[in-house]
């Protein structure tokens, strides 16, 4: 018997979209430039706004232009046709830096990478916004294209050729420090730290080097070098911002967080990146349950911001994804209604899983599993509220069709939460049906029927149950199974379906006809039910 658990009627899985998943994912740079063209600065929610102000970035409102070259196609022009294209490149560059609105600013910076993809000065600039958007995967494009332009600068037939050597140190500089940034945003210590040491390296007394490679050498538990930097930076600054801050990150993987938060009651951030400060400030502060700290702090974090247009980012109160304390409220800066921009980590987390439940198209609900995934890991690189992230993950990766991965976040959740005491009926009810996809009935109907003790009004579990009772020929509590399912929600069309499919094998024609009917209601275009209706007539008409 061929029978659906629950979930599975009409489901789509993000998996059929590799790149939202594949973070870090190459892209071309026709497809950078499209998204590009779509994107501008914000801080404040759409409300009041124009719909061209509020454009997502991964909406189709705009496209790259039509005679964007990548590197390679651009060499290969005439010497004649690149400065014309150039000069183009220019006029759009001087209506980026005149442009009274940030859409058309940004628009205009896209159509001049289009026309000279040469240029590391163009694709940084991009690079940096796309960064602050919290869009990590065109940020890493745009830096792989100004790194290509870097690399291109070498060739005697490149404009930038005779370009001097402090120049093209100086684009190269900032391409590796753009890029330690953008993985110590996503907790990717080790990797930024190759980054920032390379770019140290570059310029060994630059002080923007020494600031993030401090962060990511404390981040990695490098003590002494951590030290090191920091005062490397006392010397060359005087600010007091910076040692602590970097010496907070020794601290912090070492555990000791109330020391870590201490580092931060008396500052007062005023150097280079005071918005990722004051939001490692505020993230120390919830580590030790200092919330008012955390969401004042938050709130600093945001007013720090390097934007200049402040209409289309939006401000939520979350709880955070703890669910022991869903009385603490934290803030988070969405940029679009989706890009996490600044705030709690752990909140916005759990706003993207609520997003994600609530996901009313399949588009909504694959954007909000991959931003979901993504910002899980890095709460589980960053060791914040690690049960909850891999329990949230696990959730995603089990409705979408990553069962494996699921499982095993799932399990490792299941297992972290009990060592603090938490029972989470819903994380066993999804170990039951990743277990029932499986075919390993008995452990599914385990963990469905512990699930369903924690927690008895889980329509879905019900289901699964249902299912796996038939699957073991317990069709008298199957039945039971899903009819309470069905009192819990009548428009399942998968417990209308799995209830017909047992009732056709049991003979009851009539009932099972009713039954899928009623899946038919909830899923016209699922061809599996027509069939099943199309049987149970022609049984019918048989004779039974």
């Amino acid at each position: 018997m061929n029978f659906t658990p629950n979930r599975v009627l009409g489901k789509s899985t993000p998996t059929t979209y590799p790149k939202r998943w594949g973070f870090f994912h190459r892209w071309v740079p026709a497809l950078v430039l499209a998204a590009g063209g779509m994107i501008f600065l914000g801080l404040a929610g759409c409300a009041g706004t124009s719909s061209e102000e509020c454009l997502d970035p991964g909406s189709t409102g705009f496209s790259a232009p039509e005679d964007s070259l990548g590197i390679e196609e651009f060499i290969a022009l005439e010497p004649a046709h690149r400065r014309q294209r150039r000069d183009q490149a220019e006029a759009w560059l001087d209506r980026s830096r005149n442009a009274a609105k940030s859409g058309d600013r940004v628009r205009a910076l896209a159509n001049a990478a289009g026309l000279a993809p040469d240029d590391p000065e163009i694709w940084l600039r991009l690079a940096t916004i796309w960064r602050w958007i919290g869009e990590n995967l065109r940020t890493e494009a745009c830096l792989d294209n100004a790194a290509a332009a870097v690399r291109n600068m070498g060739r005697r037939e490149s404009d930038f050729y005779d370009r001097s050597s402090g120049y093209k140190r100086g684009v190269a500089l900032r391409t590796g420090l753009e890029r330690a940034w953008l993985h110590y945003d996503r907790a990717e210590y080790n990797e930024g730290l190759n980054w920032a040491r390379a770019a140290v390296k570059l310029e060994p007394g630059n002080a923007l080097g020494w600031q993030i490679l401090g962060l990511l050498e404390g981040s990695v538990g490098h003590r002494s070098q951590a030290h090191e930097a920091a005062g490397d930076l006392m010397r060359a600054r005087g600010y007091n911002t910076d040692s602590a801050w970097i010496l907070s990150t020794v601290d912090t993987f070492s555990g000791r967080y109330r020391e870590a938060f201490n580092f931060f009651l008396e500052l007062r951030p005023q150097e280079d990146h005071v918005a990722e400060c004051w939001r490692d400030m505020g993230l120390a502060a919830e580590r030790v349950g200092e919330w008012s700290y955390a969401r004042r702090w938050y709130r600093e974090s945001a007013a720090g911001l390097p934007f200049e247009d402040t209409s289309c980012l939006m401000k939520v109160s979350h709880p955070r994804l703890d669910f022991r304390l869903r009385s603490v409220m934290q803030p988070v800066w969405l940029a679009f209604g989706r890009y996490f921009v600044t705030g709690s980590r752990s909140a916005y987390t759990a706003y993207a899983l609520e997003r994600f439940d609530q996901a009313s198209g399949v588009e909504e609900r694959n954007n909000w599993a991959g931003l979901l995934v993504n910002s899980a890991g890095i709460c589980i690189r960053m060791n914040m509220d690690v049960p909850w992230a891999r329990r949230a993950r696990g959730i995603v990766f089990s409705r979408t069709g990553k069962t494996d991965r699921g499982l095993e976040d799932l399990q490792r959740a299941s297992r972290q939460l009990n060592e603090l005491g938490v029972e989470d009926a819903r994380v066993e009810a999804e170990i039951g049906y990743l277990f029932l996809l499986d075919e390993k009935t008995r452990k599914a109907i385990e963990h469905l029927r512990v699930a369903l003790d924690m927690d008895d009004q889980q329509a879905g579990a019900w289901s699964d149950l249902g299912l796996a009772l038939i699957m073991v020929g317990d069709t008298d509590e199957a039945e039971k199974a899903l009819t309470r399912s069905l009192e819990l929600d009548s428009s399942s069309a998968t417990a209308w379906y799995n209830r017909g499919l047992m009732n056709f094998h049991s003979g009851n024609l009539d009932q099972a006809e009713a039954d899928l009917k009623k899946a038919a209601e909830m899923a016209p275009d699922n061809q599996k039910v027509g069939r099943l209706l199309q049987q149970v007539g022609r049984r019918k008409k048989e004779g039974g």
